[in-house]
């Protein structure tokens, strides 16, 4: 059973969120639809406490190094490279901050957080390019043990760097983690079963459109952009989590299975009548009840 405040977030999600693709029955850009969450994020999320950035150079955009203010913890023992999502076209600096603070509070870790271009004014495989060079960075700056992370579209790009860092000989992390990942823009599983989910953020139109604008014409079974359809061996042991109201479900439920053919070590939670990344929504029970698992996954596996 649900919690309450599941209940009203998924009552919220359907009645404001969803819809929020239109307003007043006319379809909104993208561009429009992109300010107007950069607004709700600063407005309503406050920066959490203790958490500063420095942004770092790369050819056509940055990499974020999040770290805790001196004194707020000790030297940072493991690093998390997050890969944010936001459907390809959008980002929530805040709540995803919020989110990462508590991370590297409970983890004594800095983060690093590529803040790559967004579709459709820089489609596949812009984000993923951008995503790509500032993990190289990230690797030049930091020996230690690592994760990476990514949630929903980030997820997609955080398990599509995976398969290019293998490719490419590059140092894998230890551990991985995906919450609620897209993982298979081809949309080849059931399609009887993605009609009829009952998700309180996505609509098949929404999801259309943001996948629309990411690929741009550009094959959907590429493996960099369905990561689900890529070569899984040698993956490092991953951890997925999803709700299962979600649209994506199948796509979380499908990847635990390859990476087990393939002979990768994967667990996999599931919460019952959750929605799209939601261990991001604090507030929920279910949230940190999923929290308690990203971390005792992570520390088994790094510390």
């Amino acid at each position: 059973m649900a919690s309450w405040q599941a209940k009203v977030l998924n009552s919220v999600l359907s009645y404001i969120a969803k819809p929020g693709m239109h307003a007043r029955g006319t379809r909104l850009s993208l561009a429009d639809i992109r300010r107007r969450l950069l607004a709700l994020d600063s407005r309503y999320l406050a920066w959490p406490k203790g958490l500063v950035s420095e942004n770092l150079s790369l050819s056509h955009s940055c990499l974020i190094h999040y770290r805790l203010e001196p004194g707020a913890a000790p030297t940072p023992r493991i690093a998390i490279f997050y890969v944010r999502g936001g459907g390809f076209c959008f980002k929530t600096p805040n709540a995803h901050g919020r989110f990462i603070a508590d991370l590297c509070r409970e983890l004594d870790a800095d983060a690093y957080v590529p803040d790559y271009r967004l579709a459709p004014e820089h489609p596949f495989p812009a984000p993923l390019e951008d995503v790509l060079e500032g993990y190289e960075r990230f690797l030049s700056r930091w020996s230690g043990p690592f994760v990476v992370m990514g949630d929903s579209a980030g997820g997609n790009l955080a398990m599509s760097l995976l398969l290019q860092v293998k490719e490419k000989g590059l140092r894998l992390p230890g551990c991985a983690v995906l919450l609620s990942p897209a993982l298979d823009l081809g949309i080849t599983g059931n399609s009887e079963r993605l009609l009829s989910a009952d998700d309180p953020l996505f609509s098949i139109e929404s999801l259309l459109r943001l996948r629309g604008a990411y690929l741009q014409g550009a094959n959907p079974m590429d493996v960099r952009a369905s990561p689900l359809h890529g070569d899984l061996h040698g993956m490092p042991p991953m951890l997925l989590l999803a709700g299962t109201r979600e649209l994506l479900l199948e796509d979380s439920e499908r990847m635990a299975l390859r990476l087990r053919e393939s002979g990768a070590e994967v667990e996999q939670h599931f919460l019952a009548h959750m929605p799209h990344v939601f261990p991001l929504f604090e507030i929920l029970p279910e949230a940190r009840e999923a929290r308690e698992f990203i971390l005792e996954f992570i520390q088994r596996r790094l510390m």
